[in-house]
């Protein structure tokens, strides 16, 4: 859930559990997906986790569990979604760092980290910022370490608007466990901030701050886990 306005999504918290125990944005997949990348990368050494736009951690607690980092630091705009967090990993066995503030300003800091995590955060920054964000995600990244990046994609030559009207007639067709009312409250919530970019664009922009694609993306329609790594 995004940094930038899960504070919103908090606020009606009973949806957002219902969309990630519907499975209904591929979270537990997604999940599996992102334990295969860490085990590849991490089966003989711990590493340091950073998670950017953590909300409550419900669905990364129980890879953290089963790949568990050295340390893990979580940061969130939404001190709802925080509060909850600490509930979720209090019983990971390394210490936990929970900050309320911004993704990039966490980024920002003197801190190097194996792993930088971002779970559908990205998409609600311009296109600049998201350039701002791989740029600094290379300057945190420790040697030999990862960016886990889940979001959604626009289609290549897609339009903005082609795309929120795509998404969402998907998203009221498929989300069976939801009311009409959540329904329409997540679609207002997606267009009104959501600002997916294709594919390429982030593939330039990653590239351009010196990162490259490392085995072990998926993709689940319209979202993609993409692993970096630097060049």
């Amino acid at each position: 859930m995004s940094a930038q306005s899960s504070g919103e999504f908090f606020d009606h918290w009973d949806t957002y559990h219902k969309v990630v125990a519907g499975d209904y944005m591929f979270h537990r997949e997604i999940g599996e997906e992102l334990k295969r990348a860490l085990e590849a990368r991490f089966s003989r050494r711990r590493f340091a986790f950073l998670d950017l736009g953590c909300g409550d951690a419900t669905a990364l607690a129980p890879l953290l569990h089963d790949v568990t980092p050295s340390r893990y630091k979580g940061v969130d705009l939404s001190e709802i979604a925080l509060a909850l967090a600490a509930r979720t990993l209090e019983a990971l066995p390394c210490p936990v760092t929970l900050v309320h503030g911004d993704i990039l300003a966490a980024l920002a800091e003197d801190d190097a980290y194996d792993v930088i995590y971002s779970s559908f955060v990205l998409h609600h920054l311009p296109t600049e910022q998201k350039g701002e964000f791989f740029r600094l995600v290379a300057r945190r990244l420790a040697p030999g370490g990862l960016l886990l990046l889940v979001d959604t994609m626009r289609e290549e030559g897609e339009t903005l608007d082609d795309y929120l009207r795509r998404y969402c007639a998907w998203l009221r067709r498929n989300w069976a466990g939801l009311s009409a009312q959540e329904k329409e409250f997540i679609c207002d919530h997606i267009v009104n901030n959501d600002q997916p970019e294709p594919f390429s664009t982030l593939l330039a922009q990653a590239r351009t701050a010196g990162l490259v694609v490392a085995p072990g993306g998926a993709r689940h329609g319209a979202h993609w886990l993409t692993c970096f790594a630097q060049a």
